[in-house]
C-alpha cells in the first residue's frame, strides 16, 4: 500500500495522538499535580477520540471507495501552515511577542493570497495596538 493510498483520518488521528501523549507528559511536569488533572482529562479524550478516528480511517482506507482517499500534494498546505505556526512559536521564545507576530502576521497573509500593502500594514499594526492597549496597558499583562 502507497502513502498516497492511506485515507486522511489516518494521519490526521496519528498526528494528534503524537501530539497529545506530549502535552500530556508536559502537564505531568506542572509544579501543582492537582493543575494537570484537567488537562491529562482533556488529553485522554482527545486520544481516545483520535485512535476512534484512526480506526475509522483504516476502514476506508482498505475499502474500495476513493471519494474519501486525499491526494498527497493537497495536504502540502497544511503542513506549510502548521511548519509556519511551529516557526512563529519558535520565534517567539526568541524575540517576544511583538516583534514575531510583526514577522508572522503579514507573511502569512501574503501567503493567503493578500497583495495589498495597505491592508496588510493596517491589519498588523491595528493588532499590535490593540494588544498593547488591551493586555499591556489596561490589564497590566507582560507579553511574552
Amino acid at each position: 500500500m502507497k502513502l498516497q493510498q492511506i485515507h486522511a483520518n489516518v494521519w490526521i488521528g496519528g498526528l494528534l495522538i503524537i501530539l497529545s501523549v506530549i502535552f500530556y507528559m508536559m502537564a505531568g511536569s506542572f509544579s501543582n499535580p492537582d493543575a494537570a488533572t484537567w488537562p491529562h482529562l482533556i488529553l485522554v479524550c482527545i486520544i481516545i477520540l483520535s485512535a476512534m478516528l484512526v480506526v475509522n480511517g483504516l476502514k476506508q482506507t482498505f475499502k474500495a471507495a476513493e471519494p474519501g482517499m486525499i491526494p498527497a500534494g493537497l495536504l502540502k498546505g497544511p503542513v506549510v501552515s502548521l511548519a509556519a505556526v511551529v516557526a512563529y512559536g519558535i520565534l517567539m521564545n526568541f524575540t517576544g511577542y511583538f516583534v514575531s507576530t510583526a514577522v508572522f502576521l503579514p507573511l502569512g497573509m501574503f501567503a493567503l493570497g493578500q497583495r495589498d500593502l495597505r491592508a496588510i500594514l493596517g491589519v498588523t499594526v491595528g493588532l499590535e495596538v490593540f494588544v498593547y492597549i488591551l493586555f499591556v496597558t489596561q490589564l497590566q499583562l507582560r507579553m511574552p
